[in-house]
C-alpha cells in the first residue's frame, strides 16, 4: 500500500525588493528573515516530498521580488509548486517564477490524488481582444478578496472532468467562505458553492490570504488556512503571532490531515493587539479608515 504523501505549505511570503517599503506600510516582519527561520524549522523537523506556496509571493508584484522568491524556494530539496495571490502581478509572476525545481504547474497528480492550483484572483484579470488576459489597474487586484470569473470557473470544471485521480485537493490563495469579516466576499463564496455541487471528489482546500491560521468547512469540505511570513495573527486570543507554515499528509483513501507550525523567536513576540485592529479583522472598519484613525491619534499625541 502507498504511504501518505507529505507536503509543506507556505503562504503570503511577501518578498520585498531591497530598499522597497512594504505595501500599506504593514511590514511588521522582515520577510527575508522570516523565510530563513521557517526554512530552517522545516529542514530540522520535516522531510516534505513537495512544497506548495499559495500566493502573495511578492509584496509589490515587481520583477526583483520574484527573482528573490525563486532563489529562496530553490533552497528546498523537494520540488516547489506555486500559485498566485492578489499581490502577485500576472505578467511578472508568469515570467519570473519558473526555474528548475520551482514550478507554476496547475495540476499535479500524485498516487490517488490530483492537486489543482487555482488563481483565486483571476476574476480581476482583463480579457484582451487577442484572447489573452492582462493585469487590471494595480489596486483592483491588490484589494481583491477572491474572484474566479468566467474563465477560471470554466477551467476548474474542465480540469475536474479530465482528472482520473480518485481524490482532488484545491490549492489557492483566497480560502472560500473564510469566517473573517475583513476578507469576506459573498460573490466569491457563491462561486465556490455553485462549483462544489458538481465537484464531489474535492476533498478540501489549502489557502492563505487572511494572515490568520484557521480550520473550518465549506459544504462539508475542510479548509486549511496557512500562516503568513509578513504579519500573522490569532483572533482567540487577540494576539500577534510569529511566522509559520503548515504540514499535510495525504492518504491513499482520500483522507488528509494538516497541522500549523509557528516559529517562535524573540524577533516576533506573541503580544496582544487592541480593539482597533480587532475592528479591522471583523470588517467594522477598512484599511483606509484604520490609517486615518492612526494618523489622527498620532497627531493628537504630538500636539499634547
Amino acid at each position: 500500500m502507498p504511504s501518505a504523501f507529505r507536503i509543506v505549505q507556505l503562504s503570503d511570503t511577501h518578498f520585498l525588493q531591497d530598499g522597497t517599503p512594504a505595501e500599506g506600510g504593514d511590514g511588521a516582519y522582515d520577510t527575508d528573515a522570516a523565510f530563513d527561520a521557517v526554512f530552517d524549522h522545516i529542514s530540522e523537523n520535516h522531510d516534505p516530498q513537495m512544497v506548495v506556496v499559495t500566493g502573495d509571493i511578492a509584496d509589490n508584484g515587481i520583477a526583483d521580488e520574484y527573482r528573490k522568491a525563486a532563489e529562496a524556494f530553490s533552497r528546498f530539496d523537494a520540488p516547489v509548486n506555486v500559485c498566485p495571490g492578489n499581490h502577485d502581478h500576472f505578467g511578472h509572476y508568469s515570467a519570473r517564477m519558473g526555474r528548475p525545481g520551482v514550478s507554476t504547474s496547475r495540476v499535479i497528480e500524485i498516487d490517488s490524488w490530483a492537486h489543482v492550483f487555482v488563481d483565486s484572483a483571476a476574476g480581476t484579470l482583463l480579457e484582451q481582444p487577442s484572447g489573452t488576459v492582462a493585469d487590471p489597474p494595480e489596486q483592483t487586484r491588490l484589494h481583491s478578496n477572491g474572484g474566479l470569473g468566467r474563465r477560471e470557473a470554466a477551467w476548474i470544471r474542465e480540469t475536474y472532468d479530465a482528472i482520473t485521480a480518485e481524490h482532488v485537493f484545491v490549492w489557492l490563495h483566497h480560502p472560500p467562505a473564510a469566517p473573517l469579516g475583513l476578507t469576506a466576499d459573498a460573490a466569491y463564496e457563491a462561486e465556490w458553492r455553485a462549483l462544489l455541487q458538481d465537484l464531489p471528489n474535492v476533498r478540501g482546500f489549502g489557502g492563505g490570504h487572511t494572515h490568520v491560521p484557521d480550520d473550518y468547512e465549506i459544504d462539508g469540505r475542510r479548509v486549511a488556512v496557512a500562516p503568513s511570513l509578513k504579519n500573522n495573527f490569532s483572533m482567540s486570543p487577540q494576539t500577534w503571532l510569529p511566522p509559520g507554515y503548515r504540514t499535510y499528509e495525504f492518504n491513499p483513501d482520500g483522507s488528509w490531515s494538516s497541522d500549523v507550525h509557528l516559529v517562535d523567536d524573540d524577533r516576533w513576540p506573541r503580544r496582544p493587539f487592541g480593539s482597533l485592529l480587532a475592528s479591522l479583522f471583523r470588517g467594522d472598519i477598512g484599511h483606509d479608515e484604520l490609517r486615518q484613525i492612526i494618523e489622527r491619534r498620532n497627531a493628537e499625541r504630538n500636539r499634547s
